[in-house]
């Protein structure tokens, strides 16, 4: 498919091009963690984002065995999960470029199997009312923060699991069962992802299907989609970076705020994944003795489990750590395990819950960037 050009915002990144094409899966890792500190100086010299929020989208239920890989000893055959959207404004060549973070449409995402599978089993009140909540919308955190839909340059997901984007982006030929094409929520904005996760969501191999909406790409202008093959920077404060494992084409979102770098994905469910060893979840700690290993992988598509456990390491590297917590990566988990009565047992040991960096600008503030523009 001819997708869109790589727009001016976005600047190449090369300091991981090298580590990553390394032979042998030990000597990769190493090289990794190696470039990903160069990456985080990078980073953080260019300064922070304008602006970062986050708002709450739906909890649902995630099979304990995958969130946590077999290791944590709770009973409970769930783990519970929330779904968050983030807003990032950066200055990209003076312009303010907003970048909306992972904005699902959690009743479009009920079409994926996993989904559809536990309504069926469930039922609908259960499954909806019981088991799952819905918090909010991406259109309602938007209008909390002043900011018109229309005014958002691109969306990004760390991957497509479950994500339909013809609401989002809207489609130029009806959908199936519709008289006519989807009007976009986000007129105006493009799909940032790696073309290997735009590969799969085309046509998933059976072994993915399980985890993607079928369709959940088709009718939608290629123009609106921008295929990346590489790690990315739009302006100072925010990078597109690969992190391959959980899916073919997993990247993870790294943030800088006032707190240094984030990192965003869901390779891992929590801290506690990144940090098993300071994990009061009941067989993490050890668990991460006995394999001899430092992270937890989110283990429902171990698509290439090598790749993602050396990607957690590259988000905990990349990332600082917590003020007050410093045990514990400022990893932000795309769905976010937390403490829930369904669940007993699997609490965080840490949450985030909330990144707020900056003040939002909305259109009637927008003023041009003081600062120089300076050529990567």
């Amino acid at each position: 498919m001819a997708y869109a050009p790589i727009p001016g915002h976005l600047t190449r990144l090369t300091e991981l091009d090298a580590a990553w094409a390394v032979a042998g899966s030990g000597a990769r890792l190493a090289a990794v963690r190696a470039a990903a500190r160069r990456l985080h100086d990078r980073l953080t010299a260019g300064g922070p984002a304008v602006s970062v929020r986050t708002a709450d989208i739906a909890t649902f239920p995630y099979p304990t065995r995958f969130g946590l890989d077999g290791a944590a000893r709770a009973l409970a055959p769930f783990v519970m999960m929330r779904n968050r959207v983030q807003l990032v404004q950066v200055r990209a060549g003076g312009e303010l470029v907003n970048i909306l973070v992972n904005p699902t449409d959690p009743e479009r995402s009920l079409a994926a199997p996993f989904f559809a599978q536990q309504l069926e089993r469930y039922g609908t009140f259960v499954s909806k009312r019981v088991m799952s909540s819905q918090h909010g919308t991406a259109a309602q955190a938007l209008a909390t923060w002043g900011v018109d839909p229309a005014d958002i340059h691109y969306v990004a997901f760390d991957h497509l699991h479950v994500q339909d984007l013809r609401g989002l982006l809207g489609t130029i030929v009806p959908e199936p069962g519709k008289n006519e094409p989807t009007r976009a929520l986000l007129p105006n904005a493009r799909l940032l992802a790696q073309r290997s996760e735009l590969a799969t969501l085309e046509e998933p191999h059976p072994l993915q299907r399980y985890w993607y909406v079928d369709g959940g790409i088709l009718g939608i202008d290629p123009q609106k989609i921008v295929a990346l093959d590489g790690d990315f920077a739009i302006g100072a404060g925010l990078a597109l970076v690969r992190t391959p494992g959980h899916t073919l084409g997993n990247h993870s979102i790294a943030m800088v705020t006032d707190r240094g770098v984030w990192t965003v994905s869901e390779n891992g469910v929590a801290v506690d994944a990144y940090a098993p060893e300071a994990s009061a979840i009941a067989g993490l700690r050890g668990h991460a003795r006995a394999r001899g290993v430092e992270v937890i992988l989110n283990a429902n598509t171990k698509e290439h489990t090598l790749d993602q456990y050396t990607s957690m390491v590259l988000e905990k590297t990349l990332a600082d750590p917590c003020p007050d917590r410093p045990e514990f990566p400022q990893h932000f988990s795309s769905s976010e395990l937390v403490k829930h009565p369904l669940a007993p047992g699997l609490a965080p040991t840490y949450t985030h819950g909330a990144i707020t960096h900056g003040q939002i600008v909305t259109r009637r503030h927008v003023a041009p960037d003081p600062r120089p523009v300076v050529q990567a």
